[in-house]
Parts: C-alpha cells; sequence; structure tokens
C-alpha cells in the first residue's frame, strides 16, 4: 500500500544528481588528461590577435604570424611557453616571438594568442575564460 509522501518527483532530485555525477565521471575519461599546474606557472590574462583585429604580418622577432605563436613581454621574447587551463588541462604549447602593442602584454601581465581566423579566437576566450596559468621556459 502506497504511503502519503512515497511520491515519485521527490526522486527528481536525486536522479539529477546522479546524472549530473555519471556526465562528469564521462566527460573525464573522455576528455584530455587533467594535468597539475607547475609550481613555477603564473596566473594571467588571456587574450587572442587575429588577422581581423591586428595590422602587421611580421612578428616582433622577424618571424610570419602563424598559429602557436604568443605575444608576452619583451623579456619573453624567444621563450617558450606552457598554457594551461585554470582547471590544469594543458591549452596548448607556444612561441614567444611577439610582444604585442597592448600595456598589460609588454608589463608582463597578459599573453596574447595568435588565431588563424576570429571565430577560432573567440572559442580560445570561451574556453579560457580570459584567465591561464602559464609557464615560461627557455
Amino acid at each position: 500500500m502506497k504511503k502519503k509522501g512515497d511520491s515519485p518527483i521527490l526522486l527528481l532530485p536525486f536522479i539529477a544528481i546522479l546524472i549530473i555525477v555519471l556526465y562528469l565521471m564521462a566527460a573525464r575519461v573522455d576528455g584530455a588528461e587533467l594535468q597539475t599546474i607547475p609550481e613555477d606557472a603564473i596566473k594571467m590574462k588571456f587574450t587572442c590577435y587575429c588577422p581581423e583585429s591586428c595590422k602587421g604580418r611580421i612578428t616582433a622577432s622577424g618571424e610570419p604570424i602563424r598559429e602557436g605563436i604568443i605575444a608576452a613581454s619583451a623579456d619573453r621574447l624567444g621563450q617558450r611557453a606552457e598554457v594551461y587551463l585554470m582547471d590544469g588541462t594543458l591549452l596548448g604549447l607556444y612561441e614567444c616571438l611577439d610582444t604585442g602593442g597592448n600595456p598589460g602584454i609588454q608589463n608582463g601581465h597578459v599573453i596574447d594568442v595568435w588565431a588563424p581566423h576570429l571565430s577560432k579566437a573567440k572559442q580560445l576566450m570561451r574556453v579560457t575564460g580570459g584567465e591561464v596559468y602559464v609557464r615560461f621556459y627557455p
């Protein structure tokens, strides 16, 4: 005999939580392996530049602009950079071959990643949320 309060509706929050947990577990298995952020990584603002947003096609190092390049402060020119999302996922490996015109870049608070077109730049901005961890090395 059914008791008062034994409604299937009461199970909905528990089912919803179970579905969310299972989804997150599946995403962790299917997605990129999460990494730990290196201790020497620096939290920085993240921006993008693309053909639609810049005038030049040659970097401060003299090389043509291409994917895999970031603009960073002049003292980083020639270094490599590992860029991590805030959750520790490695976004990519980049070369610091440009310095950019943004004062935040020149002061060492911002990195500016080259994207081949505006839609890729927007996608990168959505993925990063405008903040990343960066580990620079020679």
